[in-house]
């Protein structure tokens, strides 16, 4: 759209993420070596290896990798008028990200988080605010990105379903916990209206309400649900996507990691702006994944977002780091077998 002010308006929370490295603790799996549980001693006190406070949030770290990435970017959010939210204001403006629709109230508070990491995987309590959303009057863009919000949301999601339908823009849809545990009837409507839309796989089990790890299956019943592409991550196995031709798997770029926080937002915010370049979705792909990486070598959400000519150069100096084309089922069988050989070595 030649008359589009943004490329692309961000919809969402922010938080402050206080994060504590520990390492007096354990982990304990059950049969099913994807299910495990950190364990610390009641009632005992943990050393803190290393303590850090950083600006967080889906969207919010959405906002920012869009903009190192040369996308012209706004957010939409709304924080308390408080210290919190006149940091996460300042820092979304000092990396170049548009502040009109970041909305300070003076009888608000703002989201905060604390974060639990241990040895490379982190463990995260969330503190939402009940907020009053009402969408501003936005204006165009080529892209929406809808992500986690907290309680009292649905009002202002189908305001940005109106949007979408008024002003022709493309949505991106990545759910957070409160629409995962929300109505079943927005979540139908908001993926029919997007896209792409990305979720690991236990949240797209959730949405489909499947019992086993098909990951064919579940790429199916995704795009089943609207969204005309389907992406979903899988931790150290990397991520799967069907646009409705072909379905794609790109391993992890490098095992190398310091915490994890944030390597999804990492991943469709790369995803998105190749997309948003006219890059097909394979080379979306390897987007997504050199940016997860560089996320997870750092600590927080942010400090890892690459700038469009390092994504680059790093995608330059990697040719052969491409997507899988998975042309039948024993193609899928065989990615299953492997993701379940290395979780039970991780156990």
């Amino acid at each position: 759209m030649s008359d589009t002010e943004f490329d692309l308006i961000s919809i969402g929370d922010a938080t402050i993420d206080d994060f504590f490295f520990i390492h007096d603790a354990n982990v304990n799996c059950k049969v099913d070596a994807n299910i495990c549980q950190i364990c610390i001693n009641y009632g005992d006190k943990l050393p803190v290896d290393k303590f850090v406070s950083l600006v967080a949030g889906n969207a919010a770290n959405n906002a920012v990798g869009s903009s190192r990435l040369g996308l012209k970017t706004a957010f939409y959010v709304v924080l308390g008028n408080d210290e919190a939210g006149r940091r996460i204001k300042a820092q979304m403006e000092a990396d170049g990200v548009d502040s009109r629709y970041i909305i300070l109230k003076d009888d608000d508070e703002t989201n905060i988080s604390f974060v639990m990491s241990f040895k490379g995987e982190r463990t995260i309590f969330v503190y939402h605010v009940h907020h009053k959303y009402k969408l501003p009057d936005l204006a165009k863009a080529r892209w929406a990105y809808l992500t986690s919000t907290g309680p009292g949301f649905e009002p202002m999601f189908k305001e940005v379903l109106q949007y979408v339908k008024k002003s022709g823009v493309k949505l991106a849809y990545n759910p957070g916990t409160y629409q995962l545990r929300g109505d079943e009837a927005l979540m139908s409507e908001v993926l029919k209206a997007s896209e792409v839309s990305f979720v690991n796989v236990e949240e797209a089990q959730h949405i489909l309400g499947a019992k086993d790890k098909n990951i064919k299956n579940l790429l199916s019943g995704m795009r089943e649900m609207g969204s005309a592409i389907s992406v979903i991550t899988d931790a150290r196995e990397g991520a799967y996507c069907y646009d409705g031709h072909e379905y794609l798997h790109i391993p992890e770029f490098n095992q190398e990691r310091v915490e994890t926080t944030g390597a999804g937002d990492a991943f469709a915010t790369a995803f998105i702006a190749a997309l948003h370049y006219d890059l097909p979705v394979s080379e979306a792909l390897r987007w997504g994944s050199v940016n997860a990486n560089s996320v997870v070598q750092k600590t927080g959400p942010q400090a890892g977002l690459l700038q469009k000519n390092a994504l680059e150069q790093r995608l330059h100096a990697n040719p052969e780091y491409l997507p899988n084309l998975l042309k039948n089922d024993l193609d899928f069988q065989n990615k299953d077998a492997a993701g379940a050989t290395a979780a039970a070595s991780a156990g």
